[in-house]
């Protein structure tokens, strides 16, 4: 397809509409997984009715591993799809992450059992892993220096439509019409992405020159003889060259570079603290929270917990519009620091109501809105954005598959311990524990070097303040 575009690529001035284009119908993945996560929150009720569409009402247990299996598949599978995108494509690996999604809810609609539902999970897991890991790698990898920010946070601002959409549904419909919508829009997704081209750094790194041109000129707007065109794969090819030079890359060798060595250790504390945040559990289990504030607002805890996607979006916007004028680290550290205030905030509110005074009935949901909130606009969002710039492409891959394995694992024993932290502690004990670890988080980004619009050589240079570099 990229070739073929060449001979319209003459006398162009530039633009970025189809970094745009396929940057989101890339971000398509992320809208997929929203719609897995949220998908336990409204389907609850239905599982644990005497109704439910398994023959039996499942018991709290059997909600928890429902719920924390996804994340804890998803560890297993990094690895593979990191190999994968180096080996196939970084295009091709996000056309195959909807496969496992589509078998997914295949078995959810056709074989309603535990144990399917539980498989079910699994592969809706394994999936994601891949679209934390290969989708914004490609993105990154499309995008122009100066787009990285904007069309990296399309990420989160689809994940949080996944979320909105599958509360809306899962409020209105039954669960049998849920899972047809759910199939119909994982479906779109694998046909559009068919229609992408595939990174300019994997076809450099593969030695598909031409194309590479091609897909720069073409992502650019500019013709493909153009300088800025030139320069960028002259970069690239540098960069290939200089690696190629050097004995393969292991693990090993990778670590002994101080600088990503120090890199990797700051975004696995980052890790710690982002997947120990804990808005994912409020989202997880939104119903469920919400019924436990004793909320006497006339309106059901589904329909209120519609309100998280919403103000999710509004905050993803937010991100969107303000990642290429504001720094990472103030924005990663004070959406720390906002949090740890709503976390603390709901904690609290809930101890006070358990030794018997009254609150306003709106103010722990309004703590719930501001942890959702700082979650989407730079708690869950920077760190990927961040990773993506911290590290070269000759070992992103590498380094982004261990940062997702420990990820997906700490995420889950966060969604899997939440339900016996609550019961030995409380709610509210709970929730100030994870206003404690979103103050460490803010710390945690102050010593992580500022990325935004620097050179992948200063970053470098930051990370090895031996190392000279330009400014």
């Amino acid at each position: 397809m990229v070739v073929e575009l060449k001979t319209q690529l003459q006398n162009l001035k530039g633009h970025t509409y189809w970094q745009w284009l396929f940057g989101t119908i890339a971000s398509l993945g992320f809208l997929v997984y929203g719609l897995e996560a949220a998908w336990l929150s409204p389907t609850t009720k239905h599982l644990q009715s005497a109704d439910s569409p398994l023959g039996y009402p499942l018991s709290n247990s059997a909600i928890s591993w429902i719920g924390s299996i996804n994340c804890f598949a998803s560890a297993f599978f990094v690895i593979a799809f990191s190999y994968s995108a180096d080996r196939f494509g970084r295009k091709w690996v996000v056309f195959a992450i909807t496969i496992p999604v589509m078998l997914s809810i295949l078995l959810r609609l056709f074989v309603p059992n535990i144990i399917a539902l539980l498989i079910a999970r699994a592969l809706a897991g394994s999936a994601a892993s891949g679209v934390f890991v290969i989708i914004p790698m490609y993105i990154r990898e499309l995008s122009q220096t100066n787009l990285v920010g904007a069309t990296g946070s399309l990420n989160i601002l689809l994940q949080n439509t996944g979320f909105l959409i599958m509360y809306l549904i899962g409020a209105y419909f039954e669960y049998y019409t849920v899972l047809w919508i759910y199939l119909t829009i994982t479906i779109l997704m694998a046909c559009l992405i068919t229609l992408a081209p595939d990174s300019p750094a994997y076809l450099v790194k593969r030695g598909r020159l031409n194309e590479a041109y091609a897909t720069v000129a073409f992502l650019r707007g500019r013709s493909i003889d153009d300088k800025e065109v030139k320069t960028e794969i002259e970069s690239m090819q540098q960069q290939e060259e200089q690696f190629k030079n050097q004995p393969k890359l292991s693990l090993k060798e990778i670590f002994k570079n101080k600088a990503w060595r120090r890199g990797f250790i700051l975004l696995m504390a980052s890790w710690v603290t982002q997947t120990w945040n804990g808005s994912f559990a409020i989202v997880t289990y939104a119903s469920i929270v919400l019924q436990a504030t004793g909320s006497n607002l006339s309106i059901s805890p589904e329909i209120q917990s519609v309100s998280f996607p919403i103000i999710m979006i509004i905050a993803s916007f937010t991100l969107t519009a303000i990642a290429e004028r504001c720094g990472r680290k103030p924005l990663h550290a004070g959406a720390y620091l906002l949090s740890s205030i709503a976390h603390t905030g709901l904690g609290v509110s809930l101890l006070i109501q358990q030794t018997g005074y009254s609150i306003p009935s709106w103010l722990p949901i309004l703590c719930m809105i501001l942890a959702v909130a700082t979650y989407a606009g730079g708690v869950r969002s920077m760190p990927y954005i961040i990773s993506v710039e911290l590290f070269n492409f000759q070992v992103r891959a590498k380094l982004l598959g261990l940062l997702h394995t420990f990820g997906w694992s700490s995420v889950s024993s966060q969604l899997f311990a939440f339900g016996p932290l609550v019961d030995s502690f409380g709610l509210h004990y709970t929730f100030i524990l994870f206003g404690v670890i979103n103050l460490l988080g803010a710390c945690i980004a102050m010593f992580i070097p500022e990325t935004r619009r620097k050179t992948e050589e200063q970053v470098m240079g930051k990370l090895d303040k031996k190392r000279k570099c330009p400014s």
